[in-house]
């Protein structure tokens, strides 16, 4: 129970410092609308992508390493001097390689931006998993609310003010990532916690062996995230691949509130030892019910939530938010899933179940996209999420004895499945009573879910700042 407690507090104090930024860009989305073509937004919504893929890459994975072996309570300045050392290899490679960009007319004028896009943003990451991995979960938290309230305010700046366009949207990032490492530096100077004597071998090699099988996966998540959009472009152009991209705005919200839970519970699932099945099964059970209600919220709100936010151009994108949605509800699924490998540090199990979702998506992007457009690559990356939720859902337990419930989770996703297509038809009472009805299948576990969510309620912010005695206290 202790350990639930201490969950719920961490998550309540993720979510207020990352949900309200988040949401502030989120309701940015009529100034990006205004001051970027939906061809404008395709071409930034490839680079971000683009990003993506190579952030891992780049930084061999060393952030999740970091994170990883700091929690499981190996020395601070050891794995703080491997993981810079794994990092800063990965940037050199990655400059050395940055000419052939130029072989991209999508990414030609903007590969110096992609640089350093990637580098900022690989920093970041690594100095905030640091300090997650210590549990210092306030400035865990700190640092993601100045970052995007960062980006934001140079957004305002760079887009309607000095008309940057696409150049502008980039620049904002890079330099909010940057400013907060700068901040970060301070708490966490490299100078003081990196040396050269503190570098192990063995460390660096069981650091790499748990991060860089975490790289296929990364990009294999990439493929079945992104990689819809190279084939839209490909077969459709910028402008509807601006519009897709801008209906996955929309259900990313499903996707940030189970980010914002993943980054507290990552911490809780690898401290608790003696009840980690139990803590498991009630933490999962409580999540579906609220996962599938949102997801209700987001198909039946789609087109009238676009209509207020979004220009009159990207009116079309209306038509693909309910099957995203659909989809997100299954990824955040296969998230916490996912959480079981990094307990039982399996990570090729993650990366070959990764490997049939990837797989799957790239059969069906090439198949469905050129004649269904847009909405054979929301179809597509439906089927393949739910692919990979099988696959997890029956190996897990086997690693972990809970309840996956693969039945609950397959009924409620097709009655989700049958809402999103009466949303798209524009019938939305059918899909409101639809989407209700797809809790039924979680009727045991709602009022679980409502006791961990009480539990959030009473708390001072003094004891959310987690040390490694907290952690032996909860043991």
């Amino acid at each position: 129970m202790q350990a639930e407690k201490k969950l719920m507090r961490h998550t309540l104090l993720l979510g207020g410092a990352t949900a309200l930024s988040k949401i502030a860009v989120f309701f940015l989305m009529p100034l990006y609308t205004a001051y970027l073509t939906p061809a404008d937004f395709g071409t930034v919504d490839i680079i971000v992508s683009t990003a993506v893929l190579l952030i891992p890459l780049v930084s061999l994975n060393a952030p999740e390493a970091v994170f990883r072996f700091g929690a499981g309570g190996a020395g601070e300045r050891t794995v703080f001097s491997n993981g810079l050392i794994m990092a800063l290899t990965g940037a050199v490679a990655f400059g050395m390689v940055l000419p052939l960009f130029r072989l991209s007319a999508t990414m030609a004028p903007y590969r110096y931006l992609l640089f350093f896009y990637v580098l900022a943003s690989m920093m970041r990451s690594f100095f905030a998993h640091y300090l997650r991995g210590q549990g210092k979960y306030g400035l865990f938290a700190l640092q993601q609310f100045f970052c995007v309230t960062a980006t934001t305010l140079l957004e305002l700046l760079f887009l309607p003010v000095l008309r940057l366009g696409v150049s502008g949207y980039l620049a904002a990032v890079v330099l909010a990532d940057g400013m907060t490492c700068l901040l970060l530096f301070l708490h966490a100077p490299p100078w003081r916690l990196f040396s050269w004597r503190a570098l192990d071998r063995g460390l660096v090699t069981r650091m790499l062996r748990y991060a860089l099988p975490l790289v296929p996966t990364a990009i294999l998540w990439w493929v079945m995230s992104v990689s819809d959009r190279y084939v839209l472009l490909f077969y459709h152009g910028e402008a509807l691949t601006g519009l897709y991209a801008a209906a996955g705005r929309i259900p990313a919200v499903l996707t940030l509130g189970v980010s914002i839970f993943m980054e507290a519970w990552h911490y809780a699932a690898l401290c608790e030892q003696e009840s980690r099945e139990r803590l498991f099964d009630r933490v999962y059970g409580a999540m579906l019910p609220v996962l599938v209600t949102a997801t209700g919220v987001v198909i039946v709100s789609a087109r009238a939530v676009i209509s207020h936010l979004y220009a009159a151009g990207y009116g079309e994108a209306a038509r693909y938010v309910p099957i995203l949605a659909v989809a997100s509800l299954i990824s955040g699924i296969v998230t916490f899933l996912g959480s079981v490998y990094t307990v039982r540090m399996r990570s090729g199990a993650s990366f070959l179940t990764t490997l049939a979702g990837g797989l799957c998506n790239l059969v069906l992007n090439i198949w469905w996209i050129p004649a269904g457009g847009a909405m054979g690559a929301a179809l597509a990356t439906l089927v393949s999420y739910y692919l990979i939720f099988l696959l997890r859902a029956l190996h897990a337990r086997r690693l972990l004895a809970f309840d996956t419930r693969p039945h609950k989770v397959t009924l409620a996703a097709l009655l989700l499945l049958f809402a999103a297509v009466f949303a798209a038809r524009d019938m939305y009472v059918t899909a409101s009573i639809i989407s209700a009805l797809a809790l039924l299948p979680f009727f045991e576990e709602i009022p679980t879910a409502f006791g961990l969510i009480r539990q959030m309620l009473p708390f001072s912010l003094k004891k959310t700042q987690k040390s490694k005695e907290d952690i032996d206290k909860i043991r």
